[in-house]
């Protein structure tokens, strides 16, 4: 049995008895802070305006369309033309326009042994371009006896659309400097092909080496030979296909020396970024320089279809466990 309560808009927290503790907003749907005996394992910028506002979408539901599209776009042979970011591209569904920024209704929730927040928004058809209103609902649950984040979409729409929503969490685990000391494992033997000169996904290849973290790699190696490879973005930034889809086994681990984030979804694809923008944000993580975080974007795989019609029901799940170590 789901209880439900309504929120005001603003900030929520909420919390289990293993010391996990999320606060999340209802702007964006997002996810402002997250810790585990008062230890941080997220970016969360001290000043709440900066978090609500950024560009870069700290913790912030993505949508309808996480990562570039073409602004002309066909869907179902119909054109249309999305809000444009730039250069012909439509970034994570409308730039300052998207999912990120506009204010969700809130429901405070207990799904059976687990605490959570419910937040749902209808985006008018039309809005950055996108045909059909889509109805989005983004359920956060946090089990009692467990350190999990359970992350849930649904959407419906009233036309034909393309969705593919996801979250923008930046992994600093307990306050780390930067994530050059994590250890990345990824079961994909496949990474997405630029288009030369942007960053819109055309294609798929093999994995080359210094993307290739089936069996884990440092990422501190992996990212200096990015940047060493010619026409690459110099940080990581890339689009994967899963080898399976297996809600069951962790899809992304990523892993410092103090604890183990382990990464569930029913995506069939992640987007993996490692933030080297060094922008003037003050954290409360403390002070932190270069390849500060990394985000993980599960996600429908560019190549595939993401096409919603009426009548039926976008829904997809990612499962975030925290394993502390001694």
């Amino acid at each position: 049995m789901t209880k439900k309560r309504t929120i005001s808009s603003g900030f929520l927290a909420i919390e289990n008895d293993k010391g996990l503790r999320g606060v999340f907003s209802t702007v964006g749907a997002g996810v402002y802070s997250l810790s585990v005996h008062g230890k941080k394992l997220i970016l969360q910028p001290t000043d709440k305006k900066v978090f609500l506002t950024s560009p870069q979408y700290f913790g912030k539901t993505v949508g309808r369309v996480i990562g570039r599209l073409p602004s002309h776009i066909f869907i179902l042979h119909k054109e249309y033309d999305l809000l444009s970011s730039g250069d012909g591209i439509c970034l994570h569904g409308g730039g300052d326009k998207d999912f990120a920024f506009k204010d969700f209704h809130g429901i405070v929730i207990s799904e059976g042994n687990a605490v959570g927040v419910e937040f749902v928004y209808v985006s008018p058809d039309g809005e950055c371009g996108f045909p059909g209103a889509l109805t989005t609902k983004v359920t956060y649950l946090i089990p009692k006896d467990s350190n999990e984040l359970i992350i849930r979409y649904e959407a419906t729409t009233t036309k034909e659309t393309i969705v593919s929503i996801s979250n923008h969490i930046y992994w600093n685990i307990f306050s780390d400097e930067n994530a050059n000391g994590y250890r990345l494992t990824v079961h994909a033997s496949r990474v997405g092909v630029f288009k030369e000169g942007t960053e819109l996904i055309v294609d798929s290849k093999p994995v080359p080496k210094y993307l290739d973290y089936r069996e884990g790699l440092l990422l501190k190696d992996s990212l200096d030979e990015i940047q060493k490879q010619e026409g690459e973005i110099k940080t990581l930034d890339h689009a994967f296909l899963f080898d399976r889809v297996d809600p069951s086994t962790p899809q992304v681990i990523v892993e410092s020396p103090k604890a183990r984030i382990e990464c569930y979804t029913d995506y069939d694809g992640v987007n993996l970024y490692v933030d080297n923008t060094n922008s003037p944000v003050a954290f409360d993580n403390g002070e932190l320089h270069d390849r500060r975080a990394i985000a993980i974007e599960p996600q429908c795989f560019p190549l595939d279809d993401r096409i919603l019609v009426p009548g039926k029901t976008y829904r997809h799940e990612i499962r975030y466990r925290i394993i502390e170590k001694q």
